[in-house]
C-alpha cells in the first residue's frame, strides 16, 4: 500500500511552494561544475506578467479569400482525395494581400492527412510568392512523414523575407495528388510583433539573470493558461497595460541595442550571444526611432546591419570571434525565423551560443561539427534541431544530448525555483499472478517546453488518478525546472508513475555514443539525476524503432543500480536482461496515436496467452493528439478480467519477480553527501591544485581528489544521523594503477569509536570514469561514515566520487549541492 504521505491541500500547497521557494532558492547565478544546467537567482515572489504572442493575419482555406484550383469544400477546410479529385493543381492559392509590412515573415500552412506512414512521398509543395513581381519568396516540398500525426491538423511554417511594402502576397498549396490531404487555413505571422518578440525575449533575459522579474505567457491550444504557474508556484504578478512600460521600468540595467540584419536573419541569433554581455536589446531597424527616443533613450552598441552575406559567414563569425570565450558546456538551437520568443530569453541570459544549423546541408554539418566537437563531456545542446533524428543522431556521436526546449517560455523563472524534491513513499507492488499486466506510458517528457506547458494541461485531466500511467519527465528538471518537479511529485496521485523520458537526462540515440567512456559518462550523471528526482524507469529510444545494442544495455545495468527497468522502441521486440541484472522490455506500442490503436496493440501483444504464466505489455502514447488520462481510462475499461493495469515501475517489478531478478535493485535511500554535512580526509594538503578532498561529492566525476600516499581515509560527516546501507565510489580520469583496490566502510556516532560496516578487496574499475555501486545490511544510524582506501599500486591514491545512500529523518527531501553548499 501507499505509505500515508500528509499532502497539502489546493489552497495550501502553492503557499508551502513558496515558502520553500523563499528559504531554498539560489542567491545568484551560479553553475557549479557537476551540474547539468545553471541555476538562476530566486525569482521574485510578484512577476510582472505579459502576454508576448506575434501578431498574425489568417485566411480560412474554404473562404472567400481564398482561391481553388482542385478539391472541394468539406467543413472546416479543402479537401482532396485521391481518385476524386484532379491532382497536380494548386488545391488552395491567395489572398493577394498586400498589408503585410517588409522584412522577415513567417507564412503558415495547417493540414492534415489520413496516413502518415505508408510511406514517404510528396504530398503537397508550399510556396509564398510576391504576386506583384512574379517572385517565389520561399517554397517546400511536404513529405508523408513530415506530418506527425494521421487525422489531426499540423502545422508546417515556412519563413520569407518581404522586400518591399505594398506586395500582394499569394500563399498556395500545390497537391501532388498522393494522398487525402485537407488545409485548414494559411496564414502569416507579421514582422512588426515579430520584432516586439524578440525586443521582450532579450529584456527577459538580461532582467531575469540577475533576478527573474519578468514573466510571459505565450500560449497556444496547447497551452497550460497565464496564470497556471505563478498560482503553482505560489507567486503574485502584475499585469502591466503597455509591456513597453517595462523598458522604462528596468532602464538602468540597460547599457543599448544590438541592431540585427533583416536581410540575414542568422544575425539575431548573433545579437543573442552578445546581448547579455553588452547588456544590450535585441533591436528591429523598424522599431529604432522608438527605441532611441524618449522616454528609453537606448544608443545602438553594435549594429549588425550590412555585415554578413550568408548564414553561414554569421555562424563562422561566432565560432571563431566568440565562441572560444563562451561556456561550451551548452550550445542552443533556435531558429531566427520561428523562434521568436520562448527559449530566447533563457539563451540571453546565460550568453549561450545560439544557432540554427542543419546536419543534412553539407556546409552547415561542417561547421556543425567544429561546435559539437569542442564541447566538454557531459555537455547539451538545448532547443531543438531543423529535424529530429538527424539532429539528435549527429549529437550523440559526440556523446552528446539534446534537451528539448525550444518553446519553453520562463526557463529563467523556473531555473530559479527552490531546488527541493519532496518524493513520496512508492505503493507497493501488487502480487504477481498469472495475468496480462499493462502499463501505460505517456511520452515526450524529455521535452522541457511539453512538460512546462502541455502536460502541465493534462495534469489538470479530471481522470488523472483513476488507472495507473506513467508520465515521462526530463531529469534535468533537478537544474532547469525543479519547483516544476517538485509540483509534480507532490501533487501525483497513487497512481501517478513519474519516470525519465528518453534517454537519460536528454533525448540522446545511446547506440551512437562515440565509445564506452562517453555513454558511461551520460549513463551515470542520468543515475545520479534519476536519483534525486525518484525515477527508476528509463525510456530509451535509437530513433523512435531502433532497439538497445547490447553495450548499452549493460552500461545501464552497470551505472545505474537503482534502475528497475528500460523500455526499449522495437516494437514487439521482447525482453533482454542485461548483465544478469537489468531488463529491457520493448514496447508493445511505441508512439500510439489514439485508443483504438492502444486497443489493437494490447490485443496483439495479447494473442497466444495461455495463461499459466504471467505475460507484459507496456503501451506508449504521444501526447500530442489529444490522447489523455481519460484515453487511458477508456482502454483500460475495455479489457477482460484477464488484465491487470499497473504502474511501469511495479511491471518492471512484476516481471523481475516472475524471471528471478532482485525485485527492489540498489542502494535504498538517498545520496546523504546531498544534504549539507562536512567532507574530510587523512591528507587534506598536497594535492595538486583542483584535485583536492573537497571533489569528492561535488556530484562530478569528472573531478577527483587525489593524493601523493598509497592508501588514506576519507570522511563524511552528516548533520544528523542516518542508517547508509549502500554507497558508490567512481574512478577517476587516468592511471588505474591509483584506483582503490581494496577498503572498509566505517560508521561512528562520535568520529572516535569505529564499527566496520562493510569491506571490499580487489576491485577492479576497468573503465575510467566509472561508477560501481555496493549494497550491505546496516540497521544502525550514524553521524560519521569513513572509507579507509588502499590503490592498486604505487604511491598515488585517487578517486572520482563517493556517494553514500542512506535513510534518517534529516532526509525528506532532496536538496541540491549546488544550493547548500556553494
Amino acid at each position: 500500500m501507499l505509505k500515508p504521505v500528509a499532502l497539502p491541500s489546493r489552497t495550501a500547497l502553492p503557499f508551502l511552494l513558496f515558502l520553500l521557494l523563499a528559504v531554498t532558492a539560489s542567491s545568484q547565478y551560479n553553475w557549479p561544475a557537476g551540474q547539468l544546467l545553471p541555476t538562476f537567482p530566486a525569482p521574485a515572489t510578484t512577476q510582472d506578467l505579459i502576454l508576448l504572442r506575434q501578431s498574425s493575419s489568417r485566411w480560412e482555406a474554404e473562404g472567400g479569400s481564398i482561391g481553388h484550383g482542385t478539391g472541394r469544400l468539406e467543413t472546416d477546410g479543402w479537401l482532396c482525395q485521391t481518385g476524386i479529385d484532379a491532382a497536380n493543381a494548386h488545391m488552395v492559392y491567395g489572398p493577394y494581400d498586400s498589408s503585410i509590412p517588409p522584412g522577415p515573415n513567417v507564412a503558415e500552412f495547417r493540414m492534415k492527412v489520413d496516413n502518415n506512414t505508408a510511406n514517404n512521398d510528396p504530398i503537397v509543395d508550399i510556396d509564398v510568392r510576391n504576386a506583384t513581381s512574379g517572385a517565389i519568396l520561399a517554397t517546400q516540398t511536404i513529405t508523408r512523414q513530415q506530418f506527425t500525426a494521421a487525422g489531426s491538423y499540423v502545422n508546417f511554417t515556412l519563413p520569407f523575407t518581404l522586400t518591399a511594402a505594398n506586395q500582394s502576397l499569394e500563399l498556395r498549396v500545390y497537391w501532388r495528388g498522393t494522398s487525402y490531404t485537407k488545409v485548414d487555413w494559411v496564414a502569416v505571422q507579421q514582422n512588426a510583433s515579430s520584432a516586439e518578440m524578440y525586443l521582450f525575449a532579450s529584456l527577459k533575459g538580461i532582467v531575469n539573470r540577475t533576478q527573474p522579474r519578468i514573466f510571459s505567457y505565450e500560449g497556444d491550444a496547447f497551452a497550460e493558461g497565464q496564470y497556471t504557474w505563478l498560482q503553482s508556484l505560489g507567486m503574485s504578478w502584475n499585469e502591466p497595460a503597455d509591456k513597453w512600460s517595462l523598458i522604462t521600468k528596468y532602464r538602468s540595467e540597460l547599457l543599448g541595442l544590438i541592431v540585427y540584419d533583416p536581410a540575414q536573419t542568422a544575425t539575431i541569433n548573433l545579437a543573442t550571444v552578445l546581448a547579455r554581455g553588452q547588456k544590450a536589446l535585441i533591436a528591429s531597424p523598424g522599431l529604432l526611432s522608438k527605441l532611441q527616443g524618449a522616454p528609453y533613450n537606448l544608443p545602438i552598441i553594435t549594429d549588425l546591419r550590412n555585415q554578413y552575406t550568408s548564414k553561414l559567414q554569421v555562424y563562422q563569425a561566432l565560432y571563431n570571434t566568440h565562441w572560444p570565450n563562451l561556456d561550451k558546456r551548452v550550445l542552443i538551437g533556435l531558429n531566427p525565423d520561428v523562434h521568436k520568443a520562448a527559449l530566447r530569453e533563457y539563451a540571453v541570459a546565460i550568453g549561450a551560443a545560439t544557432l540554427w544549423l542543419d546536419p543534412n546541408v553539407a556546409s552547415e554539418s561542417t561547421l556543425l561539427n567544429s561546435f559539437l566537437s569542442s564541447m566538454p563531456p557531459g555537455a547539451n545542446v538545448m532547443g531543438w534541431w531543423p529535424e529530429e533524428a538527424p539532429g539528435v543522431q549527429r549529437a550523440s556521436t559526440y556523446g552528446i544530448a539534446t534537451i528539448a526546449s525550444d518553446w519553453c517560455s520562463n526557463l529563467t523563472m523556473h531555473s530559479g525555483t527552490a531546488r527541493t524534491i519532496n518524493l513520496q513513499t512508492p505503493p507497493a507492488k501488487p502480487t504477481l499472478q498469472n495475468k496480462l499486466y499493462v502499463a501505460f506510458i505517456l511520452s515526450d517528457g524529455d521535452n522541457l517546453q511539453y512538460i512546462e506547458h502541455l502536460m502541465r494541461k493534462l495534469w489538470n485531466n479530471p481522470d488523472r488518478g483513476t488507472v495507473p500511467m506513467g508520465w515521462t519527465l526530463s531529469p534535468a528538471m533537478i537544474d532547469a525546472m525543479p519547483g516544476a518537479l517538485n509540483f509534480y511529485a507532490q501533487s501525483a496521485t497513487a497512481n501517478d508513475n513519474l519516470i525519465s523520458g528518453p534517454s537519460g537526462y536528454g533525448y540522446a540515440y545511446p547506440n551512437n555514443f562515440p565509445n564506452a567512456a562517453s555513454l558511461d559518462q551520460f549513463v551515470s550523471q542520468t543515475e545520479r539525476y534519476n536519483r534525486k528526482a525518484g525515477f527508476r524507469v528509463v525510456t530509451i529510444w535509437n530513433t523512435i524503432t531502433g532497439g538497445i545494442n547490447a553495450n548499452v544495455g549493460q552500461s545501464f545495468a552497470d551505472n545505474a543500480p537503482s534502475l528497475l527497468g528500460l523500455t526499449a522502441q522495437n516494437t514487439g521486440g521482447g525482453l533482454t536482461v542485461y548483465s544478469g541484472s537489468l531488463p529491457g522490455q520493448a514496447l508493445s506500442c511505441n508512439y500510439c496515436t489514439n485508443e483504438q490503436a492502444m486497443k489493437d496493440h494490447i490485443a496483439t501483444a495479447a494473442s497466444g496467452w495461455n495463461g499459466t504464466s504471467p505475460r507484459f505489455i507496456i503501451i506508449q502514447a504521444q501526447p500530442w493528439t489529444n490522447v489523455t488520462p481519460t484515453s487511458f481510462k477508456n482502454v483500460a475499461a475495455s479489457l477482460g478480467s484477464n488484465y491487470v493495469v499497473v504502474r511501469p515501475d511495479h511491471l518492471f517489478q512484476l516481471l523481475r519477480q516472475a524471471n528471478g531478478l532482485v525485485v527492489d535493485p540498489g542502494p535504498k535511500g538517498q545520496d546523504i553527501t546531498d544534504f549539507g554535512g562536512t567532507v574530510s580526509a587523512q591528507y587534506q594538503t598536497g594535492s595538486p591544485a583542483g584535485e583536492e578532498y573537497t571533489k569528492l561529492i561535488d556530484n562530478h566525476v569528472r573531478a577527483k581528489y587525489l593524493t601523493f600516499n598509497a592508501s588514506g581515509w576519507v570522511q563524511y560527516q552528516a548533520n544528523s544521523p542516518y542508517t547508509v546501507t549502500g554507497y558508490s565510489i567512481a574512478s577517476a580520469n587516468d592511471a588505474p594503477e591509483r584506483d582503490p583496490l581494496s577498503w572498509t566502510l566505517q560508521g561512528s556516532n562520535n568520529g572516535t569509536s569505529w564499527t566496520t560496516i562493510d569491506t571490499r578487496t580487489n576491485q577492479d574499475f576497468p573503465n575510467r570514469y566509472q561508477t560501481k555501486t555496493f549494497s550491505f545490511t546496516n540497521t544502525t544510524a550514524y553521524t560519521h561514515y569513513r572509507l579507509n582506501l588502499s590503490n592498486n599500486s604505487g604511491t598515488i591514491l585517487q578517486v572520482g566520487e563517493i556517494e553514500l545512500f542512506g535513510t534518517g529523518a534529516g532526509a525528506p527531501f532532496f536538496v541540491m549541492r549546488g544550493e547548500e553548499k556553494r
